[in-house]
C-alpha cells in the first residue's frame, strides 16, 4: 500500500505520514505537476545534502541518497515502481513470470552506457549474479532466494529463484552495472573499486567530476532513450555536501543551492512562507534509531536496552527537534508496509519503570552519587556516537544524554565523521557502545542481515544480537509465500524486537525538503526525491 506525497506549499505545518494513494490522483487532477510542454531546457540545479554520496555502485552502496542517485540519476534499473507501487518496465521493456520459480525479461535495445557501449542482457545477468555471490557482500537480501541469472541472448534474461512473496520487488532498488568495466575486479574488492568514484552509467545524467566531501557533478545524457523523453531538461545536476543545517538554510535562502535535504523541522514553516521557496513534506521509508553494541556489557542484556528506551522521551524529541513531523517507532517495519502491525504499541516513556528494571539487572546507585554502578562498583557509562558537523545530530545526542542522566546513566556523546561512524558500527571490532543512525525500510522485508544470529559477525549485525525464537521466525518467513500466513509471523517478529530493543527504535520520519520555486515539475513520494528528476526544469 502506498503512502501519499504532500507536494504543495505548506501554510499550516503538521505531520503528514499516513494517507492513501488516492491523493496521487487528486494531485494529478488539480495540476500539481506542470505540463511537460511548458518546460524549458537548460540550467544547473544544485542540491545541498548532509553527507557525501558513498560508493556509486549498486553492488556495494548502502546509503539512501546514493541509492537514489544510482537508481534515478546515473543508472537504470530493470523495472521501477509506479506511484501506486506496481512494477512497470524500464530497462526491461517486458517480462513474464514462469510459475513461481523463474522470470524472463526482454530488454530495450536503445540504451547505451555513457562510454558508448550498448547495455545488454549480459550486464543484467552479471550484475544480479554478482549480487548473489556471497563474496560480494551485497548490502541487501533482495536476491536471497535467487539461484542464478543467465543471458539467453543479447536482450533476453532468464532468472531462477525459489518460491517467495513478491520475488521481483527488489529490482527497482538495484541499478544495473556495466559488466565490461567491472567484471575484471575481484568481487571481494568491489567496495574499493576506482569505478565507484568515477562511474559510467546509462541513465538520464552522466558523471562529470567528484571532489571528496565536497561535490558530485553530473551532466545531461543526450543519448537517453526517446521513449523516456530523451535528453533531460536540466543541463547539469550538482550534489553539494553541506553537513550543517544552518549552512543548508543559508545556501537555499541565498540561491546558492536550489534544494536542501535537511532544513531542520523548526525552520520549515518560515522558509515555506518565503515567496521564492516551498516546503515539501513527503513520506519516506526512513526511521532513526540508536544501535546498541551487544558485545559490550551490560548492553548485551535485553533488560538494560529496554530500560534505556523507556527512559527516552521520544515524543518530546519529535516535538522539539522535528516540529511534530515524525511518528514514534515500534520496530523496523514501517507503517507504509502491509506487514506493519499497528496493534503493537511502542514502549512508553516511563523513567520509573526504567530504574526498576535496571535495579533488577544489578545496576544500582551504590555510593549515592546519582550514577548507577554494577556489582563491582563500575559506573554505568555509555558512549553514544553521532555523525559530526550536523546540529540536529548534536541536539539528539544532548536530549538522549539528558534523559538517561535522569535515571543514573552517564552518556558521553562522541561526534565522529560519517565514514568513521559507519566503519565503527560495521567492522568486526564493533568500536562503539551506541550509535545514532538512520535506516531505510524496504518494500521487501529484509531483517536477516540485521537481526539473525547466523549473521552475528556480519557488517549489518552491529548489535551482535541473538534470539533463537526470532531466528526461527525469520527462517519461517523465508519459506512462506502467502501474505495471510506471513502477517502473524511478522507480527511476532515486531513484538520481539520491540521488547528486546537491540536497537532503540526512535521514530519514523518523513523527508523535509525545501526547494526553490524556480524548480518545476518535481514529483516526490514514497519512492524517493529524485524519481522524475529527468523531467525537472528551471523557470527563468
Amino acid at each position: 500500500m502506498a503512502q501519499s506525497l504532500l507536494h504543495v506549499r505548506m501554510r499550516k505545518p503538521g505531520p503528514v505520514l499516513r494517507r492513501t494513494a488516492l491523493l496521487f490522483i487528486i494531485l494529478l487532477a488539480t495540476g500539481a505537476l506542470e505540463i511537460r510542454a511548458q518546460a524549458r531546457r537548460g540550467g544547473t540545479l544544485s542540491i545541498g545534502g548532509t553527507i557525501d554520496l558513498r560508493g556509486m555502485n549498486s553492488l556495494v552502496s548502502n546509503e539512501a541518497y546514493t541509492n537514489e542517485f544510482l537508481n534515478n540519476v546515473l543508472f537504470m534499473t530493470l523495472v521501477r515502481f509506479t506511484p501506486t507501487l506496481q512494477l512497470q518496465p524500464y530497462l526491461a521493456k517486458s517480462w513474464t513470470l514462469v510459475g513461481d520459480t523463474a522470470a524472463v525479461f526482454h530488454l530495450r535495445n536503445d540504451v547505451f552506457w555513457h562510454d558508448g557501449v550498448k547495455t545488454t542482457a549480459y550486464d543484467v545477468a552479471w550484475t544480479i549474479q554478482t549480487a548473489i555471490n556471497p563474496e560480494t557482500a551485497f548490502p541487501n537480501d533482495y536476491f536471497a532466494k535467487w539461484d542464478r541469472v543467465t543471458a539467453v541472448d543479447s536482450f533476453t534474461v532468464r532468472a531462477h529463484f525459489k518460491p517467495s512473496q513478491d520475488p521481483l520487488v527488489g529490482l527497482p532498488f538495484v541499478a544495473i552495472m556495466p559488466k565490461h568495466l567491472l567484471d575484471t575486479i575481484p568481487v571481494a574488492r568491489m567496495r574499493n573499486a576506482a569505478f565507484n568514484r568515477h562511474p559510467v552509467g546509462n541513465g538520464p545524467f552522466r558523471f562529470v567530476s567528484y571532489q571528496a566531501n565536497s561535490q558530485w557533478v553530473f551532466d545531461a545524457n543526450p543519448r537517453f532513450p526517446a521513449a523516456f523523453g530523451g535528453r533531460p531538461y536540466l543541463d547539469r545536476l550538482v550534489w553539494r555536501v553541506i553537513p550543517d543545517n544552518s549552512a543548508q538554510i543559508t545556501a537555499v535562502s541565498t540561491g546558492d543551492v536550489d534544494l536542501i535535504t535537511a532544513p531542520g523541522a523548526r525552520n520549515v514553516k518560515s522558509l515555506d512562507e518565503r515567496p521564492d521557496l516551498r516546503a515539501v513534506i513527503k513520506p519516506s521509508r526512513k526511521y532513526v534509531m540508536i544501535e546498541w553494541n551487544g558485545k559490550h556489557p551490560p548492553l548485551n542484556d535485553a533488560r538494560v536496552r529496554r530500560a534505556l528506551t523507556l527512559a527516552l522521551d521520544r515524543k518530546k524529541m519529535i516535538d522539539v527537534l522535528r516540529g511534530g513531523y515524525a511518528e514514534i517507532a515500534n520496530g523496523p517495519i514501517a507503517p507504509f508496509h502491509w506487514a506493519y502491525d499497528k496493534t503493537i504499541a511502542p514502549l512508553p516513556y516511563d523513567p520509573a519503570a526504567a530504574r526498576t528494571i535496571l535495579s533488577r539487572a544489578g545496576l544500582q546507585d551504590r555510593n549515592g552519587d546519582g550514577t548507577l554502578e554494577d556489582a563491582s562498583g563500575k559506573p554505568l557509562t555509555v558512549e553514544l556516537k553521532i555523525a559530526a558537523n550536523n546540529q540536529f545530530n548534536k541536539d539528539v545526542g544532548e536530549m538522549v544524554r539528558s534523559d538517561l542522566q535522569k535515571i543514573g546513566v552517564n552518556v558521553i556523546v562522541r561526534p565522529v565523521d560519517f565514514a568513521t561512524l559507519i566503519q565503527d558500527v560495521t567492522s568486526k571490532e564493533r568500536n562503539f557502545d551506541g550509535a545514532f543512525m538512520s535506516w531505510e525500510s524496504d518494500f521487501e522485508i529484509n531483517l536477516r542481515d540485521t537481526f539473525h544470529s547466523s549473521k552475528i559477525d556480519g557488517e549489518f549485525q552491529g548489535a551482535s544480537y541473538s534470539n533463537p525464537t526470532l531466528d526461527k521466525l525469520l527462517d519461517q518467513a523465508e519459506t512462506t509465500t502467502s501474505r495471510a500466513a506471513l502477517r502473524p509471523i511478522w507480527g511476532r517478529v515486531q513484538r520481539i524486537l520491540r521488547d528486546d530493543e537491540p536497537w532503540t527504535f526512535l521514530w519514523y520520519t518523513p523527508d523535509l525538503i525545501i526547494i526553490n520555486e524556480r524548480v518545476k515539475n518535481t514529483t516526490m513520494d514514497l519512492r524517493g526525491i529524485f524519481i522524475n528528476v529527468h523531467d525537472w526544469w528551471l523557470a527563468k
